[in-house]
């Protein structure tokens, strides 16, 4: 007989949760209880999206702020204690830190968490963000010890964790970030002559924004026809970046920026390459999006990053923060067309062979005894 566990799930936002909604889904589909809880309430009509109940709990995305964070904690556990879950699953730095506190004041019997990234605080290093980090790793310290299991989206995120003792060796599992449905992104071979590069991600410094920016001025000199389009929210954290600091470049016409798009399908197939020079990465879902639609990619090679490019067969490896080696891997689509369509092929061979969300869920499931009888 089938063992159902009641299991509580938790990240960020709303909307990193719609991203694992495949494995939200097949968890009810096998029997189990799950329940959702979201930091912020963001929309409405959302409770039959994953087949799952979803619970708003106010905090704090980004920051420390003590009472605020203490008073999602004691009422996370209030929660707990009402719902008995046997098992938690927490994503992004603040869902797993409070999470695995909660859980383990309240005796879940199974903790565990997906490092999706190491965030703003782990990739700057100025006084306040290293007052953050440490900040950040010692409350990672003590939440991750009462994990059963811990995942891990590229293998130096891993190799990181455990250098610095937040993990242990038993604990650490590698998945291959949450998969893309390939269906959904169905692949569509670039078949213009003329290669145009998008970059889908959050108004973010270390989205590596400007350095698309910057590398678009550059290309653009000698190639004033191409196009180049950025797709995304704008964000509220100290790395985001306004839109009116780039507006100068929009009026220009230098880009078109689109702003949030729920769904960014139309956008990959109007674009030849897709372009992330993001500092890290957990393992980025849009370049893996962009993979199966037939895209050839051009992203940095960072933790994360470069779990996505096979130099040279799907796309290009680039130093990151670095806009004039951007414009030099662009130039090279631009100065041979036909690059965009054999390496889109390509890009789609390896998301089939390694990041299928199938595949990806199926591995989870197996790892956390959740498909046992």
């Amino acid at each position: 007989m089938k063992t159902r566990k009641r299991i509580a799930i938790t990240a960020s936002s709303l909307h990193f949760l719609r991203s694992r909604s495949h494995l939200i889904r097949n968890l009810t589909k096998m029997g189990h209880k799950v329940f959702c809880v979201v930091p912020t309430e963001e929309d409405a009509n959302h409770e039959n999206e994953f087949g799952a109940e979803l619970y708003f709990l106010p905090l704090q995305k980004t920051g420390f702020n003590p009472l605020s964070d203490l008073r999602f904690l004691f009422k996370l556990i209030k929660l707990f204690r009402r719902l008995h879950p046997d098992m938690t699953i927490a994503y992004t730095i603040k869902p797993v830190i409070y999470f695995s506190i909660a859980a383990r004041i309240v005796k879940v019997p199974f903790i565990n968490s997906v490092i999706t990234g190491l965030g703003y605080v782990f990739i700057n290093n100025s006084f306040r963000q290293k007052i953050a980090r440490f900040i950040a790793l010692n409350l990672y310290k003590i939440a991750l010890a009462f994990n059963q299991k811990v995942f891990f989206l590229n293998p130096d995120d891993q190799e990181e964790f455990l250098k610095l003792g937040m993990v242990k060796p038993s604990q650490c599992e590698l998945i291959n970030g949450s998969g893309v449905d390939l269906k959904h992104f169905s692949y569509s071979p670039w078949k213009n002559k003329k290669p145009s590069f998008i970059l889908i991600a959050r108004m973010l410094k270390e989205k590596g924004i400007m350095e698309f920016i910057q590398a678009a001025e550059i290309v653009k000199k000698s190639h004033p026809d191409i196009e180049f389009n950025i797709v995304g929210p704008s964000d509220t954290g100290p790395s985001a970046i306004k839109t009116e600091k780039f507006q100068k470049y929009i009026n220009e016409g230098l880009i078109s920026y689109h702003g949030f798009k729920k769904d960014v399908r139309s956008f990959l197939r109007n674009s030849a390459v897709y372009v992330l020079p993001s500092y890290r990465e957990g393992l980025p879902k849009t370049s893996l999006e962009a993979m199966a639609v037939g895209r050839a990619i051009i992203t940095t090679d960072t933790a994360g990053c470069r779990e996505t490019v096979k130099n040279g067969v799907n796309g290009y490896l680039i130093p990151p923060r670095n806009s004039s080696a951007l414009a030099q891997a662009m130039l090279k689509f631009i100065d041979n067309p036909s690059l965009a369509q054999k390496m889109g092929q390509a890009s789609r061979k390896l998301v089939e062979n390694k990041f299928s969300v199938d595949e990806v869920n199926e591995s989870l499931i197996s790892c956390l005894n959740l498909s046992g009888t």
